[in-house]
């Protein structure tokens, strides 16, 4: 691993690295940024690929690592290219058809959109059309792919969001797609 993690070093390429062999999950995921005999720094990124600061690794600890898989390329692609404002973000918690009027807008906009149903059930696209109380909506994955269509009755919103880090992130992935 050691070597590895050296050469990753030299290209200045993200890598992801696990230290816990309970938790698969969690993965962390950075630029190697020094390395000595024992020990690497790691600066890491977030999902919106703002750097959040360097932790040291001992060599030792790692029993995992991963680099140039789509997730890694997606957030050096957003390291890269991102120029993500969170006060752009518009949320809206009204009900149905009290927000035709915004509805309108983004469909026209043609924004990457998250439409609240329900607390923890959303779903994130761009909205198509509206016709007889239902929406169309284009599904987008977060990382910005297209994945089918989805029909919903507008009555079922309880509220939308878009511009948010979230929203800014899975466009930018969806016009690199679109070149």
């Amino acid at each position: 691993m050691k070597n590895l993690i050296k050469e990753i070093a030299k290209e200045n390429t993200l890598i992801g690295i696990r230290t816990c062999k309970e938790d698969w999950d969690e993965t962390v995921i950075g630029f190697v940024v020094e390395t000595n005999e024992n020990s690497f720094s790691l600066n890491e990124i977030d999902e919106f690929g703002f750097l959040i600061g360097t932790t040291e690794f001992a060599f030792s600890d790692i029993i995992h690592v991963e680099f140039n898989d789509q997730y890694q390329n997606n957030l050096s692609y957003i390291y890269k290219k991102s120029q993500f404002d969170p006060n752009q973000r518009k949320t809206i918690w009204k009900k149905g058809k009290e927000l035709l009027s915004q509805i309108d807008l983004l469909i026209k906009e043609k924004k990457i959109t998250t439409l609240f149903f329900e607390e923890d059930i959303y779903k994130i696209g761009i909205i198509i059309k509206y016709e007889n109380s239902y929406l169309m909506i284009k599904n987008i994955t977060s990382e910005g792919e297209e994945d089918g269509f989805s029909f919903f009755s507008v009555n079922d919103l309880i509220g939308l969001r878009y511009s948010g880090l979230n929203e800014q992130k899975i466009e930018l992935l969806y016009n690199r797609k679109l070149l």
